[in-house]
Protein backbone atom coordinates (compact mmCIF):
# COMPACT_ATOMS: atom_id res chain seq x y z
CA UNK A 1 0.00 0.00 0.00
CA UNK A 2 1.45 3.37 -1.01
CA UNK A 3 2.19 6.09 1.63
CA UNK A 4 0.00 9.02 1.17
CA UNK A 5 2.58 11.51 -0.75
CA UNK A 6 3.18 8.55 -2.67
CA UNK A 7 -0.42 8.12 -3.97
CA UNK A 8 -0.41 11.62 -4.75
CA UNK A 9 2.38 11.34 -7.22
CA UNK A 10 1.05 8.16 -8.68
CA UNK A 11 -2.65 10.00 -9.76
CA UNK A 12 -1.22 13.42 -10.02
CA UNK A 13 1.26 11.54 -13.06
CA UNK A 14 -1.32 9.42 -14.24
CA UNK A 15 -3.53 12.36 -14.47
CA UNK A 16 -0.59 14.62 -16.55
CA UNK A 17 -0.49 11.38 -19.05
CA UNK A 18 -3.58 12.16 -20.60
CA UNK A 19 -2.34 15.12 -21.97
CA UNK A 20 1.26 14.96 -22.63
CA UNK A 21 3.69 11.94 -23.54
CA UNK A 22 5.87 11.94 -20.85
CA UNK A 23 6.09 12.90 -17.23
CA UNK A 24 9.09 12.98 -14.51
CA UNK A 25 8.20 12.20 -11.28
CA UNK A 26 10.72 14.19 -8.76
CA UNK A 27 10.67 12.62 -5.44
CA UNK A 28 14.08 12.75 -2.65
CA UNK A 29 16.27 10.23 -2.10
CA UNK A 30 15.14 7.29 0.02
CA UNK A 31 11.24 8.38 -0.87
CA UNK A 32 10.46 5.01 -2.29
CA UNK A 33 10.25 5.71 -5.52
CA UNK A 34 10.52 2.13 -6.39
CA UNK A 35 6.78 1.45 -4.72
CA UNK A 36 5.45 4.53 -7.24
CA UNK A 37 6.63 2.70 -9.71
CA UNK A 38 5.23 -0.93 -8.87
CA UNK A 39 2.15 0.61 -8.93
CA UNK A 40 2.42 1.74 -12.04
CA UNK A 41 3.45 -1.43 -13.24
CA UNK A 42 0.24 -3.02 -12.01
CA UNK A 43 -2.24 -0.88 -13.01
CA UNK A 44 -0.56 -1.51 -16.28
CA UNK A 45 -0.91 -4.94 -16.01
CA UNK A 46 -4.74 -4.57 -15.65
CA UNK A 47 -5.08 -2.76 -18.96
CA UNK A 48 -2.44 -5.68 -20.51
CA UNK A 49 0.09 -2.82 -21.42
CA UNK A 50 3.54 -3.64 -22.31
CA UNK A 51 5.93 -2.06 -19.93
CA UNK A 52 9.99 -1.60 -20.55
CA UNK A 53 11.35 0.04 -17.35
CA UNK A 54 14.89 1.31 -18.17
CA UNK A 55 18.20 1.65 -15.63
CA UNK A 56 21.50 2.34 -16.11
CA UNK A 57 23.31 0.18 -13.83
CA UNK A 58 23.16 -3.38 -12.92
CA UNK A 59 22.56 -2.59 -9.34
CA UNK A 60 19.78 -0.26 -9.99
CA UNK A 61 18.45 -3.27 -12.22
CA UNK A 62 18.46 -5.93 -9.41
CA UNK A 63 17.21 -4.09 -7.30
CA UNK A 64 14.12 -3.69 -9.67
CA UNK A 65 13.51 -6.94 -10.33
CA UNK A 66 13.82 -7.95 -6.41
CA UNK A 67 10.69 -5.65 -6.15
CA UNK A 68 8.70 -6.32 -9.27
CA UNK A 69 8.67 -10.01 -10.38
CA UNK A 70 6.00 -9.67 -13.16
CA UNK A 71 3.93 -7.35 -15.23
CA UNK A 72 7.08 -5.80 -17.00
CA UNK A 73 10.64 -5.92 -19.09
CA UNK A 74 13.33 -4.60 -16.87
CA UNK A 75 16.76 -3.77 -18.90
CA UNK A 76 20.00 -2.13 -18.91
CA UNK A 77 19.23 0.97 -21.61
CA UNK A 78 22.58 -0.11 -23.16
CA UNK A 79 21.27 -3.56 -24.32
CA UNK A 80 17.84 -2.37 -25.33
CA UNK A 81 19.18 -0.05 -27.52
CA UNK A 82 21.12 -3.15 -29.28
CA UNK A 83 18.35 -5.18 -30.06
CA UNK A 84 15.20 -2.31 -30.25
CA UNK A 85 11.86 -4.15 -31.40
CA UNK A 86 12.86 -7.78 -30.77
CA UNK A 87 10.71 -8.10 -28.38
CA UNK A 88 7.22 -6.29 -29.94
CA UNK A 89 5.61 -3.52 -28.63
CA UNK A 90 5.99 -1.17 -25.87
CA UNK A 91 3.28 0.82 -24.81
CA UNK A 92 4.95 2.57 -21.12
CA UNK A 93 8.67 3.25 -20.47
CA UNK A 94 9.51 3.63 -17.00
CA UNK A 95 12.97 5.32 -16.56
CA UNK A 96 15.04 5.04 -13.54
CA UNK A 97 17.34 8.24 -12.87
CA UNK A 98 15.72 10.04 -15.23
CA UNK A 99 18.27 12.92 -14.98
CA UNK A 100 20.31 10.78 -17.03
CA UNK A 101 17.68 10.41 -19.98
CA UNK A 102 19.50 12.91 -22.05
CA UNK A 103 22.06 10.73 -23.10
CA UNK A 104 21.75 9.33 -26.47
CA UNK A 105 20.90 5.50 -25.57
CA UNK A 106 17.52 6.70 -23.88
CA UNK A 107 17.06 9.01 -26.71
CA UNK A 108 17.27 6.51 -29.75
CA UNK A 109 15.23 4.35 -27.28
CA UNK A 110 12.45 6.40 -27.04
CA UNK A 111 12.55 7.60 -30.03
CA UNK A 112 11.99 3.95 -31.86
CA UNK A 113 8.86 3.24 -29.49
CA UNK A 114 7.73 6.64 -30.40
CA UNK A 115 4.15 5.59 -29.17
CA UNK A 116 4.96 4.69 -25.79
CA UNK A 117 3.91 7.08 -23.04
CA UNK A 118 7.11 8.28 -20.59
CA UNK A 119 7.53 8.25 -17.17
CA UNK A 120 10.82 9.15 -15.37
CA UNK A 121 11.80 8.99 -11.51
CA UNK A 122 14.44 11.27 -10.10
CA UNK A 123 15.07 13.01 -6.96
CA UNK A 124 17.15 15.78 -9.67
CA UNK A 125 15.88 16.58 -12.76
CA UNK A 126 18.51 18.49 -14.09
CA UNK A 127 22.00 17.50 -16.23
CA UNK A 128 25.33 18.25 -15.57
CA UNK A 129 25.51 20.09 -18.95
CA UNK A 130 22.77 21.84 -18.30
CA UNK A 131 20.62 20.81 -21.68
CA UNK A 132 16.99 19.69 -21.19
CA UNK A 133 15.43 16.71 -20.32
CA UNK A 134 13.43 16.98 -23.42
CA UNK A 135 11.47 13.61 -23.01
CA UNK A 136 9.49 14.71 -20.86
CA UNK A 137 6.32 17.75 -20.51
CA UNK A 138 5.66 18.03 -16.88
CA UNK A 139 7.59 17.85 -14.09
CA UNK A 140 5.37 15.82 -10.65
CA UNK A 141 6.65 16.86 -7.14
CA UNK A 142 5.42 16.77 -3.80
CA UNK A 143 7.18 16.03 -0.41
CA UNK A 144 10.11 17.86 0.36
CA UNK A 145 13.48 15.48 2.43
CA UNK A 146 12.83 17.52 5.15
CA UNK A 147 9.27 17.08 5.63
CA UNK A 148 10.38 13.11 4.93
CA UNK A 149 12.35 13.25 8.08
CA UNK A 150 9.33 14.50 10.22
CA UNK A 151 7.23 11.63 9.07
CA UNK A 152 10.80 9.38 10.11
CA UNK A 153 11.17 8.19 6.53
CA UNK A 154 14.20 9.46 6.15
CA UNK A 155 17.34 9.64 8.89
CA UNK A 156 17.62 13.48 10.53
CA UNK A 157 21.31 13.69 10.11
CA UNK A 158 24.09 16.09 11.62
CA UNK A 159 25.97 18.15 8.72
CA UNK A 160 29.75 18.95 9.56
CA UNK A 161 31.98 21.36 7.24
CA UNK A 162 35.23 21.52 8.80
CA UNK A 163 37.38 23.88 7.58
CA UNK A 164 40.13 22.27 5.12
CA UNK A 165 43.53 23.53 3.30
CA UNK A 166 42.08 23.27 -0.07
CA UNK A 167 42.72 25.43 -3.05
CA UNK A 168 41.01 25.09 -5.93
CA UNK A 169 41.12 28.42 -7.74
CA UNK A 170 43.96 26.71 -10.23
CA UNK A 171 41.34 23.84 -10.73
CA UNK A 172 40.00 24.97 -14.53
CA UNK A 173 36.10 23.43 -15.61
CA UNK A 174 34.61 21.31 -17.76
CA UNK A 175 31.34 19.72 -18.82
CA UNK A 176 29.72 22.04 -15.87
CA UNK A 177 32.17 20.78 -12.91
CA UNK A 178 35.61 20.41 -12.08
CA UNK A 179 38.27 19.05 -14.40
CA UNK A 180 38.81 15.82 -12.69
CA UNK A 181 42.49 15.06 -13.53
CA UNK A 182 43.15 18.66 -12.14
CA UNK A 183 41.07 18.02 -8.63
CA UNK A 184 42.61 14.68 -8.09
CA UNK A 185 46.00 16.45 -7.88
CA UNK A 186 44.21 18.82 -5.30
CA UNK A 187 42.65 15.89 -3.37
CA UNK A 188 45.95 13.97 -3.53
CA UNK A 189 47.93 16.17 -1.19
CA UNK A 190 49.12 14.85 1.51
CA UNK A 191 48.96 18.35 3.74
CA UNK A 192 45.27 17.28 4.51
CA UNK A 193 45.52 13.66 4.81
CA UNK A 194 46.01 14.15 9.03
CA UNK A 195 42.53 16.21 8.83
CA UNK A 196 40.65 14.05 6.80
CA UNK A 197 41.15 10.98 9.30
CA UNK A 198 40.66 13.57 12.55
CA UNK A 199 37.63 14.89 11.73
CA UNK A 200 35.92 11.63 10.55
CA UNK A 201 37.04 10.01 14.29
CA UNK A 202 36.33 13.46 15.97
CA UNK A 203 32.35 13.94 13.86
CA UNK A 204 31.88 10.35 12.76
CA UNK A 205 32.76 8.01 15.88
CA UNK A 206 33.29 4.79 14.72
CA UNK A 207 29.89 5.03 12.24
CA UNK A 208 30.18 3.03 8.62
CA UNK A 209 30.70 5.61 6.26
CA UNK A 210 30.61 6.13 2.30
CA UNK A 211 33.54 8.13 1.24
CA UNK A 212 33.00 10.01 -2.21
CA UNK A 213 36.36 10.50 -3.96
CA UNK A 214 37.51 11.88 -7.27
CA UNK A 215 38.89 8.91 -9.08
CA UNK A 216 40.21 5.72 -8.74
CA UNK A 217 43.61 7.03 -7.68
CA UNK A 218 42.27 9.29 -5.06
CA UNK A 219 39.21 6.40 -3.85
CA UNK A 220 42.57 3.86 -3.34
CA UNK A 221 44.91 6.41 -1.59
CA UNK A 222 41.51 7.24 1.01
CA UNK A 223 41.76 3.72 1.25
CA UNK A 224 45.49 3.67 2.50
CA UNK A 225 44.97 6.18 4.09
CA UNK A 226 42.08 5.28 6.53
CA UNK A 227 43.56 1.63 6.67
CA UNK A 228 47.19 3.29 7.84
CA UNK A 229 45.14 4.80 10.87
CA UNK A 230 43.75 1.43 12.13
CA UNK A 231 40.43 1.94 10.47
CA UNK A 232 39.25 -1.25 8.23
CA UNK A 233 38.07 0.35 4.89
CA UNK A 234 37.55 -1.33 0.98
CA UNK A 235 37.87 0.39 -2.21
CA UNK A 236 35.83 -0.23 -5.30
CA UNK A 237 35.10 1.44 -8.67
CA UNK A 238 33.77 0.74 -11.85
CA UNK A 239 36.96 -1.63 -12.90
CA UNK A 240 35.84 -3.88 -9.87
CA UNK A 241 34.54 -6.93 -10.73
CA UNK A 242 30.58 -7.51 -10.18
CA UNK A 243 31.58 -10.40 -7.68
CA UNK A 244 34.27 -8.52 -6.17
CA UNK A 245 31.81 -5.52 -5.87
CA UNK A 246 29.37 -7.61 -3.79
CA UNK A 247 31.41 -9.34 -1.85
CA UNK A 248 33.04 -5.83 -0.72
CA UNK A 249 29.27 -4.77 0.27
CA UNK A 250 28.45 -7.42 1.77
CA UNK A 251 31.48 -7.33 3.97
CA UNK A 252 30.82 -3.26 4.45
CA UNK A 253 27.06 -4.20 5.60
CA UNK A 254 28.37 -6.98 8.05
CA UNK A 255 30.90 -4.69 9.81
CA UNK A 256 34.27 -6.12 8.34
CA UNK A 257 35.01 -2.49 7.08
CA UNK A 258 34.30 0.82 8.49
CA UNK A 259 34.81 2.68 5.19
CA UNK A 260 33.61 2.06 1.86
CA UNK A 261 35.69 4.73 -0.84
CA UNK A 262 34.85 4.59 -4.57
CA UNK A 263 34.38 6.83 -7.17
CA UNK A 264 30.95 7.85 -8.84
CA UNK A 265 29.84 4.36 -8.34
CA UNK A 266 27.16 4.36 -4.72
CA UNK A 267 25.44 7.09 -5.44
CA UNK A 268 22.19 7.13 -7.22
CA UNK A 269 19.52 4.66 -6.12
CA UNK A 270 21.79 2.74 -4.05
CA UNK A 271 20.26 1.72 -0.90
CA UNK A 272 22.99 0.61 2.13
CA UNK A 273 20.90 0.90 5.01
CA UNK A 274 24.02 0.32 7.12
CA UNK A 275 25.74 3.28 6.02
CA UNK A 276 25.47 6.19 8.74
CA UNK A 277 27.74 8.81 7.36
CA UNK A 278 28.86 10.00 3.98
CA UNK A 279 32.12 11.30 3.48
CA UNK A 280 32.27 14.24 0.85
CA UNK A 281 35.63 14.37 -0.57
CA UNK A 282 35.19 15.53 -4.40
CA UNK A 283 34.09 19.10 -4.71
CA UNK A 284 31.70 19.54 -7.16
CA UNK A 285 29.51 22.06 -9.27
CA UNK A 286 27.04 19.49 -9.92
CA UNK A 287 23.79 20.14 -7.47
CA UNK A 288 22.82 16.92 -8.97
CA UNK A 289 26.00 14.75 -7.91
CA UNK A 290 25.97 16.94 -4.33
CA UNK A 291 22.21 15.71 -3.67
CA UNK A 292 23.09 12.03 -4.76
CA UNK A 293 25.90 11.69 -2.55
CA UNK A 294 25.03 13.36 0.93
CA UNK A 295 21.87 11.99 0.51
CA UNK A 296 23.27 8.11 0.75
CA UNK A 297 23.57 7.82 4.33
CA UNK A 298 19.79 8.67 5.40
CA UNK A 299 18.29 5.12 5.18
CA UNK A 300 16.48 5.30 8.26
CA UNK A 301 16.56 3.32 11.28
CA UNK A 302 15.19 3.43 14.85
CA UNK A 303 17.47 5.82 16.73
CA UNK A 304 19.72 6.95 13.70
CA UNK A 305 20.81 10.12 13.17
CA UNK A 306 23.32 10.44 10.38
CA UNK A 307 26.07 12.29 9.77
CA UNK A 308 27.75 14.12 6.70
CA UNK A 309 31.22 15.27 6.69
CA UNK A 310 31.72 17.66 3.79
CA UNK A 311 35.48 17.97 3.69
CA UNK A 312 34.88 20.11 0.78
CA UNK A 313 32.39 22.34 0.94
CA UNK A 314 30.06 21.76 -1.06
CA UNK A 315 27.31 23.04 1.31
CA UNK A 316 28.23 26.05 0.84
CA UNK A 317 27.97 26.11 -3.26
CA UNK A 318 24.97 24.28 -2.94
CA UNK A 319 22.66 24.99 -0.02
CA UNK A 320 21.78 21.72 2.94
CA UNK A 321 21.97 18.46 1.23
CA UNK A 322 17.51 18.37 1.60
CA UNK A 323 17.13 22.18 0.38
CA UNK A 324 13.79 22.29 -1.89
CA UNK A 325 14.57 23.24 -5.18
CA UNK A 326 13.29 25.03 -8.17
CA UNK A 327 13.70 22.71 -10.87
CA UNK A 328 13.37 23.27 -14.54
CA UNK A 329 13.04 20.96 -17.39
CA UNK A 330 14.04 23.30 -19.76
CA UNK A 331 16.38 26.15 -17.97
CA UNK A 332 19.91 24.80 -16.44
CA UNK A 333 20.01 24.41 -12.72
CA UNK A 334 23.29 26.69 -11.79
CA UNK A 335 25.42 26.37 -8.61
CA UNK A 336 23.89 29.54 -6.36
CA UNK A 337 27.04 30.01 -4.61
CA UNK A 338 29.79 29.07 -6.85
CA UNK A 339 32.43 31.09 -4.59
CA UNK A 340 31.88 28.65 -1.82
CA UNK A 341 31.94 31.53 0.30
CA UNK A 342 30.47 30.20 4.12
CA UNK A 343 27.40 32.19 5.14
CA UNK A 344 25.91 32.83 1.96
CA UNK A 345 24.22 29.60 1.98
CA UNK A 346 25.17 27.42 5.22
CA UNK A 347 26.69 28.68 7.68
CA UNK A 348 29.15 26.50 10.31
CA UNK A 349 28.14 27.49 14.39
CA UNK A 350 31.10 28.16 16.10
CA UNK A 351 30.08 26.22 19.23
CA UNK A 352 28.92 23.09 18.02
CA UNK A 353 30.02 22.79 14.54
CA UNK A 354 27.39 21.39 13.15
CA UNK A 355 26.62 23.09 9.69
CA UNK A 356 23.04 24.33 9.33
CA UNK A 357 20.84 27.33 6.61
CA UNK A 358 22.02 30.62 6.66
CA UNK A 359 18.22 31.32 6.14
CA UNK A 360 17.91 30.47 10.12
CA UNK A 361 20.40 33.54 10.76
CA UNK A 362 22.17 33.94 13.73
CA UNK A 363 21.23 31.29 16.32
CA UNK A 364 22.21 27.82 15.88
CA UNK A 365 19.21 25.66 15.84
CA UNK A 366 21.00 22.78 17.39
CA UNK A 367 22.94 24.57 20.40
CA UNK A 368 21.19 27.55 20.08
CA UNK A 369 25.06 29.38 20.27
CA UNK A 370 24.37 33.91 18.53
CA UNK A 371 26.87 33.06 16.17
CA UNK A 372 26.60 36.81 15.41
CA UNK A 373 25.21 38.61 12.06
CA UNK A 374 25.83 36.57 8.29
CA UNK A 375 27.75 38.27 6.02
CA UNK A 376 24.53 38.90 3.78
CA UNK A 377 23.03 40.67 6.56
CA UNK A 378 25.88 42.80 7.42
CA UNK A 379 26.43 43.58 3.64
CA UNK A 380 22.57 44.30 3.64
CA UNK A 381 23.28 46.67 6.93
CA UNK A 382 26.02 48.28 5.36
CA UNK A 383 24.06 49.12 2.13
CA UNK A 384 20.90 50.31 3.80
CA UNK A 385 23.07 52.60 6.19
CA UNK A 386 24.89 53.98 3.05
CA UNK A 387 21.44 54.74 1.66
CA UNK A 388 19.95 56.58 4.75
CA UNK A 389 23.61 58.28 4.78
CA UNK A 390 23.13 59.28 0.74
CA UNK A 391 19.84 60.34 1.21
CA UNK A 392 20.44 62.43 4.21
CA UNK A 393 23.62 64.12 1.93
CA UNK A 394 20.98 64.86 -0.84
CA UNK A 395 18.55 66.48 1.45
CA UNK A 396 21.71 68.85 3.12
CA UNK A 397 22.43 69.42 -0.25
CA UNK A 398 18.84 70.76 -1.35
CA UNK A 399 18.91 72.71 2.05
CA UNK A 400 22.37 74.24 0.82
CA UNK A 401 21.00 75.05 -2.52
CA UNK A 402 17.69 76.51 -1.49
CA UNK A 403 19.96 79.05 0.83
CA UNK A 404 22.06 80.06 -1.53
CA UNK A 405 21.28 83.53 -2.70
CA UNK A 406 24.14 85.03 -4.89
CA UNK A 407 26.29 83.13 -7.36
CA UNK A 408 29.24 82.93 -5.42
CA UNK A 409 27.30 80.48 -2.97
CA UNK A 410 25.58 78.64 -5.45
CA UNK A 411 29.36 78.05 -7.24
CA UNK A 412 30.47 76.43 -3.84
CA UNK A 413 27.38 74.19 -3.25
CA UNK A 414 28.37 72.81 -6.94
CA UNK A 415 32.18 72.88 -6.03
CA UNK A 416 30.95 70.65 -2.98
CA UNK A 417 28.74 68.45 -5.02
CA UNK A 418 32.16 68.07 -7.41
CA UNK A 419 30.02 69.40 -10.78
CA UNK A 420 32.60 69.20 -13.10
CA UNK A 421 31.22 72.80 -14.10
CA UNK A 422 29.72 74.49 -11.33
CA UNK A 423 29.92 78.34 -12.64
CA UNK A 424 27.48 76.57 -15.74
CA UNK A 425 25.43 74.99 -13.25
CA UNK A 426 24.83 78.45 -10.72
CA UNK A 427 24.32 80.39 -13.58
CA UNK A 428 21.46 78.10 -14.89
CA UNK A 429 20.16 77.92 -11.41
CA UNK A 430 19.69 81.50 -10.89
CA UNK A 431 18.05 81.75 -14.74
CA UNK A 432 15.83 79.34 -13.51
CA UNK A 433 14.41 81.07 -10.39
CA UNK A 434 14.22 84.20 -12.32
CA UNK A 435 11.83 82.38 -14.98
CA UNK A 436 9.65 81.79 -12.01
Amino acid sequence: MLRSYQSDLYNRSRQALLSCRGVCIVAPCRSGKSYIMLEIVRHAMIKKSSVLILAHRNILLDQHRKLITEGARIESVFTEVRHLGEHGKVDLIIIDEAHLSGCESYQKVCSYYSNAKIVGFTATPARMDGKPLNLFQRIIEGVTADELIQCGYVAPYDLFAPKMDIDLSGVSQSGGDFNNSELGEVMSDRKIYGDIVSNYRKYAGDRKAIAYCVNVRHAIEMRDLFESNGIPAVEIDAGTSESDREKALAEFSSGKYRILCNCNLISEGITLPEADCCLLLRPTQSLTLYIQQSNRCLTPREGKRAVIIDYVGNCFTHGMPTDKHEWSLTEEVKARNKSRSPDVLVRTCTNCYRAYSASLGRICPYCHHDNGKTKKEIKEEKEAELERITEIKKKDDRIKQGRARSLEELIEVGKSRGYRNPWAWANFVINGRKNK
